[in-house]
């Protein structure tokens, strides 16, 4: 087992793993020294440990501990991940975290690490943590887009409530028009919906266990729109093995069978790979150049599985399948999306990977052009519980190379943080690149890069997905849960609102669906156990000038 493999196992002191992002990116910065900053209360003056009876010290002599025990945390939780910035979580939440550390490290089988005193560090990260987090700080008020939308909704008549987890604007080459692809985990279905058809129909495509991202290819090269879905298998975080890679392609009936049985419209499932760790992302791409469409993909896991591999085609079919290679590319776990692009300009596809879990970080692997990649570090977040949750690549600066614009909000098992955001990577020609905070989000799920106001840069959509007490505090202020950052000046957004009150959106699309040459927006409603009633996507259809 190798050294890195082993690293990634420990989710050490100050961190709880995340489930995906659904989810779950060099200049590391410092962590504060003081835990008064924005978004957290002073500290308690009674850390509560249910383990220990602390008597009551002064400020002095909880200065004093932290001081000597700095050190040694460092040491001990910095080993395989930078350490949580106390602040990160509240005197309460530090209970489960430092003991979950501890126990990660005992069942990891290493022994080389100098174990500190337990209560020790427990008062370490307690001495300096809030008694609660305060996520509205910044985040109400803003004022209403100039842009104006009209609002639309789309469903498919289903009995449980919407999971959308994923959205593509697809030309099927089934009708005149493209459409909105989207999975859903919550019947675990992938659906076709046509904006500009009568009577807005949505149709069924094929239904797995849970997908959770869908991408168009031709796979078997028959001219004809296949889609790959990357299927989680298990969308709670667990070490499970149900994840799959499957292949809706066309249906195999002859031409003359099929267009008197009306089927060319029908799709068939092949399962090309089974037997995965929860998966997150599937691009397809010719990644060696040798002419057919490789899949890269993203195995998220949990704790002990997950890795990005490469579907390497060999160029060859088994009764009408494609089939593959399987090769590690990367044995981290918790990469989250894993989007291709020549980023060096030299012929050969490489692609740029954002990691969760306790590495929360953004990486270029470079294709030395024969499907083998290189990584060079891009930024790495302050904070082992950062909350990734996706990203996309645009040129947001409009200087012609590419960016990466990046996400921090995934609430699914820590809940929603102060420093949960929209953030810009800005790629200046070396690495890493330059870090820029757009805006405080608690839950930013999905970000999009646009131009909707029609003055020729790029804007950028967000949206939030927040649930029980997180959900409850944000609610309680004028908060956006759509926001519409409008470049104003070169690299300056000024946040304006959409929707507010709403956070239930995981998904989100970009695409100009009436064909008025204005973009408009899809997003996905994620209720897993709300109610039933509520559309699958909303569309807002871009009104301005």
């Amino acid at each position: 087992m190798s050294f890195i493999f082993r690293c990634a196992t420990l989710f050490l002191l100050g961190l709880l793993l995340i489930s995906i992002g659904c989810n779950d990116v060099a200049d590391v910065q410092a962590r504060p020294e003081s835990s008064a900053v924005p978004g957290v209360e002073e500290p308690h003056a009674d850390p509560v440990t249910e383990a220990t009876d602390h008597p009551k010290l002064s400020e002095q002599e909880k200065l004093t501990l932290v001081n000597r025990m700095r050190p040694a945390v460092d040491k001990f939780c910095g080993d395989c991940h930078s350490t949580s910035p106390p602040e990160s979580s509240t005197i309460e939440e530090w209970i489960d975290e430092v003991d979950q550390g501890f126990m990660l490290y005992q069942t990891s089988g290493r022994t080389d690490l100098e174990v500190p005193d337990r209560d020790d560090v427990l008062k370490f990260f307690q001495y300096q943590a809030p008694e609660k987090l305060i996520l509205t700080n910044g985040i109400a008020g803003y004022p209403q887009s100039p842009v104006p939308f009209e609002r639309i909704t789309a469903d498919y008549p289903d009995n449980r409530p919407p999971g959308i987890t994923h959205i593509q604007w697809i030309d099927l080459g089934i009708k005149p028009t493209s459409a909105l692809v989207y999975c859903d985990i919550g019947t675990g279905a992938v659906k076709a919906h046509w904006p500009s058809e009568s009577g807005r129909p949505t149709v069924r495509l094929g239904t797995v266990l849970q997908p959770v991202h869908v991408a168009p290819c031709d796979l078997d090269r028959d001219g004809k729109m296949d889609l790959v879905i990357a299927d989680i298998g298990e969308f709670n975080a667990n070490e499970s093995d149900l994840g799959q890679i499957v292949w809706l392609h066309r249906s195999s009936k002859s031409s003359t069978e099929s267009a008197n049985a009306q089927n060319d419209d029908k799709f068939e499932k092949t399962v090309l790979l089974d037997g995965l760790s929860r998966l997150a992302d599937v691009r397809p791409a010719d990644f060696d150049g040798d002419g057919d469409i490789d899949l890269l993909v993203a195995a998220f896991g949990w704790r002990t599985t997950g890795k990005i591999f490469l579907m390497r085609n060999e160029n060859r079919f088994d009764e009408g399948v494609p089939q593959f290679t399987v090769e590690t590319v990367d044995d981290r776990h918790g990469p989250i999306h894993v989007p291709p692009i020549d980023l060096n300009n030299d012929g050969h596809l490489d692609f740029i990977a954002l990691f969760g879990q306790e590495h929360e970080r953004v990486e270029a692997f470079l294709n030395d052009g024969d499907g083998n990649f290189n990584s060079e570090l891009l930024w790495a977040a302050p904070n082992p519980a950062y909350g990734s949750s996706g990203i996309q690549l645009a040129d947001l600066d409009g200087d012609g190379d590419v960016d990466v614009l990046y996400t921090n909000g995934d609430s699914f098992d820590r809940g929603a943080k102060p420093h949960h955001s929209v953030q810009w990577l800005e790629n200046e020609g070396s690495y890493p690149w330059k870090h820029h905070p757009l805006i405080n989000m608690p839950g930013a799920m999905a970000a999009q890069a646009a131009d909707f106001d029609g003055d020729g840069d790029l804007d950028v959509i967000a949206t939030s997905l927040l649930v029980g007490d997180s959900q409850k505090q944000v609610d309680a202020v004028d908060s956006s849960s759509i926001v519409l950052l409008l470049q104003t000046s070169k690299g300056e957004f000024t946040p304006t609102k959409i929707e507010a009150k709403s956070h239930q959106h995981l998904a989100l699309r970009t695409a100009d669906f009436d064909g008025d040459g204005k973009l408009d927006v899809a997003v996905g409603n994620f209720l897993r156990n709300g109610p039933k009633d509520q559309p699958d996507l909303i569309l807002l259809y871009n009104a301005g000038e």
